[in-house]
C-alpha cells in the first residue's frame, strides 16, 4: 500500500506541474490576443476618425488651360474627421493615372498650418491632359492622418467632377 500510494502522489504531482505549464501557456497566449485585438482596435479607432471629402461646387471644377504645357486643376478637400490629416501624405489619381508628388501643391486654408477638423485644403495639380471644357473626370484621393498615440488613420474619396475652363 506504501507504494500505491507513492507513485499516486508522484501522478498527482506530475498532474499539477503539467497543468500548471498548460494554464501558464494558454495565459500567455490570451494576454497576446488582447494586446492584438487592442492594437487593431486603436487602427481602427484612427481610421473612423479620419476623413475628408470635396467642398466647392463638384460641377464647376477650375481647369486652368491658359499654358498647355502645364495646364491646372484646382479642387478643394475639408477635413471631416477627428484626426488632423498630413496633406504630404496625399496619393492623387486623375482618371486612374497617379499624380506625381512633383505635379501637385497643397495649401491649408485659412490657417496654412496644419490641415484640421473642418479646415479646408486646397489642391492644384498640373500636368498635360488637354480636356475639354465641362469633361467630367474621376479623382482618387487617399491621405493619412498624423499618428496618434502611434497610430496613422487612413481615409480615400472617390469623386467625378466636371471641369470648367478658365
Amino acid at each position: 500500500m506504501a507504494d500505491g500510494g507513492a507513485s499516486s502522489f508522484i501522478f498527482l504531482a506530475t498532474a499539477l506541474l503539467v497543468s500548471g505549464t498548460v494554464s501558464a501557456v494558454l495565459i500567455s497566449q490570451w494576454g497576446e490576443m488582447v494586446t492584438a485585438m487592442d492594437r487593431q482596435q486603436r487602427g481602427d479607432e484612427a481610421d473612423l476618425n479620419t476623413e475628408m471629402d470635396f467642398s466647392g461646387d463638384l460641377s464647376n471644377v477650375e481647369y486652368d488651360t491658359s499654358d498647355p504645357a502645364d495646364e491646372k486643376i484646382t479642387l478643394y478637400l475639408q477635413n471631416t474627421g477627428l484626426y488632423e490629416i498630413d496633406e504630404s501624405s496625399l496619393f492623387i489619381q486623375l482618371n486612374g493615372e497617379v499624380i506625381l508628388d512633383a505635379d501637385t501643391s497643397t495649401t491649408v486654408l485659412p490657417t496654412g498650418v496644419i490641415w484640421g477638423t473642418g479646415q479646408l485644403l486646397e489642391v492644384e495639380v498640373s500636368g498635360t491632359w488637354a480636356f475639354a471644357d465641362d469633361t467630367e473626370v474621376s479623382f482618387s484621393i487617399f491621405a493619412e492622418s498624423i499618428s496618434v498615440g502611434g497610430y496613422t488613420g487612413q481615409t480615400i474619396v472617390i469623386q467625378e467632377v466636371r471641369l470648367n475652363e478658365s
